[in-house]
């Protein structure tokens, strides 16, 4: 079985209309009074919403180890929405919960269970509008703007050790819930108990609605201290505790850990997709950012196109680039359309087809197709329901990416600058080029000739121009020139319905324009328009789809701009290491199995996101709230193994840690 795929529950509907699992024979939430065990359960004996009142910084975490009906999360929801109405002036601001659900139920089977609660419809109605596929990993979900859900996908027993921990833990209070150990031991266990003791933070309390013996001994080995108190109703006892402020394990990846901002001003260099979406990012968390751009508007470099072609980077490994991609795909696909709407970006989530055009991509989507995607997600055609798909005369097969489709970039950038400014926490300046950044004291100066600005922490998200800095000098960051076509629709193309990939990419018309692309140049930085690669971009297209040979370039129509990548295809995130110091600290990796390592040297303060490709449209949205979450310290939407594969330092540590020489 692919571990794409997510069994989806079973339910049987007792006499009282509440949802059994029928795997485990057990019900959803109580016969009785469902919201209301809820309520007092883990709400009340992990005392919410009081401490929001005093919490110690603006964001409380909720974790929960079973998803079922989302009653957990709408009652939370709606606790934290009272708080924040009786006490706007309460420490707590923002709400993140976090779920996991080895089982989901399906959309039509969740919202039969919550419509017992009428009193939650409106939350509901919203939690159901943002409810993912069945695909395993995280699913971030904006419930509002303060309350935001990572859903877990997948079993328990996997995806908690997966959870980045940081230093010093992320949960505020755990919700132990599941079902009964009687029913389900497969989840209470040691392991699981450990889990949850490394993933809080000092002083988070847990409840549980079980009073099972094991469980509290359990608890309290891991490192809580737990204790049994009045149960919900008929119940006489249930479990209840807070974490000790034990000494922590050591960070089981040094090289590889990611150092949280700090709080308070952040400057981002560069106002492409990248930039603008951590800006977007940030002051939607409260925070103060300016943005300095060298040229005269935004997206005037590689985010400028007309249009680009979302669709996520899939393949039949099920590795961490396939799941990054296609997380952060289905996040966009979430969040994009609202904003693409309230600001009049041109978009179309019309589909994405992609042909097999010859053996090696026909084996290609073989293997996607083998990998037991939802076909929500992707599905094979035949030539003839490509025809009919596309609208025009491929004659291939291929596959469709049914929720993908194109944008403007440069709009989206744009949109998404006019969002953050709305909040009165960007300023921007453009025609301001960084000369110079140094770190003095506690803050970073950036030296633009006319004028210094200082920040606590510095975001690099300029594209290739990245390196530009002896601090990022050695980051393995490549720029790759791109040139796209802009062609004049013609009778054979004209009746485009969806986005069409092949060894190039066609989408439909936009005010009877299409895009035709791209080159791509790798290493090279010049952006005079070709004719030979016009040509060239033209010619992979008809040599692919023979019918559309009364496609002739307008000449010089078009556009050239130039991409960061790397190698691997993945973006660079985190913080900017500090190679020689590494190089220093991680010497004869493989002869210090057993040593204590120290945490990886970086420029404290200074962070980087870059080498988004032509991928930057499906991936800035989840990279900026992973940029956010690292920042501000908060949880992270992807998996640790996720993460690693992202770190900027990855390309030598991967060679100190088989002991191979590092340039």
């Amino acid at each position: 079985m692919s571990p794409h795929f997510i069994t989806t529950a079973r339910l049987d509907w007792n006499d009282q209309g509440t949802p059994v699992a029928a795997a485990f024979d057990d019900v959803y939430f109580s016969n009785d009074d469902g919201l209301a065990e809820t309520r007092y359960v883990f709400l009340g004996q992990n005392r919410l919403p009081e401490r929001w009142i005093d919490h110690d910084r603006p964001l409380f975490v909720v974790a929960e180890t079973g998803f079922g009906t989302g009653l957990n999360v709408l009652a939370t929801w709606q606790a934290f929405i009272d708080y924040r109405r009786q006490h706007p002036q309460g420490n707590a601001r923002r709400l993140h919960l976090i779920s996991v659900e080895k089982f989901p139920l399906t959309r039509a089977d969740l919202q039969q269970a919550l419509g017992q609660w009428p009193e939650l419809s409106t939350l509901s109605e919203r939690l159901l509008a943002e409810y993912p596929p069945a695909v395993n990993g995280c699913h971030r979900l904006w419930l509002d703007d303060d309350v935001c859900l990572d859903l877990w996908l997948g079993d328990v027993a996997d995806l908690l050790p997966q959870m980045e921990a940081g230093l010093t833990g992320k949960v505020d209070a755990w919700y132990l819930d599941g079902f009964a150990p009687s029913k389900n031991p497969e989840m209470w266990t040691p392991q699981l108990f450990r889990q949850l003791a490394r993933l809080a933070r000092n002083g988070a309390t847990l409840a549980t609605f079980t009073a099972a013996g094991f469980v509290r001994r359990g608890l309290n080995e891991a490192g809580f201290r737990v204790g049994r108190v009045k149960g919900y109703g008929r119940k006489r006892e249930m479990l209840a505790g807070v974490r000790r402020c034990d000494q922590r394990a050591p960070y089981p990846a040094p090289w590889f850990w990611r150092r949280p901002g700090r709080a308070g001003h952040t400057i981002i260099v560069g106002a492409g997709i990248a930039g603008a979406s951590l800006a977007y990012a940030l002051t939607r968390r409260g925070q103060q950012v300016t943005l300095l751009e060298q040229h005269k508007a935004p997206a005037m470099g590689a985010s400028g196109n007309r249009q680009a072609a979302v669709y996520p980077l899939l393949n039949g490994e099920h590795d961490n680039l396939s799941q990054f991609y296609l997380q952060a795909f289905l996040y966009g696909r979430r969040t994009l359309p609202a904003l693409a709407e309230r600001h009049h970006v041109h978009h179309d989530w019309c589909g994405v087809v992609q042909l097999a055009y010859n053996d090696k991509s026909g084996a290609k989507i073989d293997k996607l197709l083998a990998s037991q995607f939802p076909p929500a997600l992707l599905h094979a055609l035949t030539a003839e329901q490509v025809n009919a798909r596309t609208g025009i005369a491929a004659n291939l097969p291929g596959i469709e990416y049914p929720l993908g489709g194109w944008i403007c970039p440069f709009e989206l950038t744009a949109a998404l600058l006019a969002e953050a400014q709305q909040t009165g926490l960007l300023s921007c300046h453009y025609q301001t080029r960084v000369e110079t950044l140094a770190r003095e004291e506690h803050q970073w100066q950036l030296n633009t000739g006319g004028e210094t600005f200082c920040a606590d922490n510095v975001v690099l998200a300029n594209g290739h121009q990245l390196t530009a800095w002896p601090q990022t000098r050695p980051l393995a960051l490549s720029p790759v020139r791109g040139q796209v076509n802009y062609q004049p629709s013609t009778p054979s193309i004209t009746a485009l319905k969806t986005v069409v990939c092949y060894e190039g990419y066609l989408t439909p018309a936009w005010q009877g324009v299409h895009c035709v692309g791209a080159s791509y140049g790798r290493k090279q930085t010049a952006v005079d328009y070709r004719e030979q690669e016009e040509q060239d971009n033209l010619h992979k297209l008809v040599r692919t789809l023979p019918a559309l040979d009364d496609v002739t370039p307008e000449a010089g129509a078009g556009r050239v701009s130039v991409r960061a990548a790397c190698r691997d295809h993945l973006p660079l995130l985190g913080a900017a290491p500090d190679k020689a110091a590494q190089l220093a600290q991680y010497a004869r990796m493989p002869q210090r199995k057993w040593e204590a390592l120290p945490l990886a040297e970086d420029h404290a303060g200074l962070y980087v996101m870059s080498g988004l490709g032509s991928r930057g449209l499906c991936s800035a949205p989840l990279l900026s709230e992973l940029m956010a979450a690292q920042l501000l310290d908060e949880p992270y939407p992807l998996s640790q193994s996720q993460l690693a594969v992202l770190s900027p330092n990855r390309h030598w540590v991967r060679k100190l840690l088989k002991g191979k020489p590092v340039e």
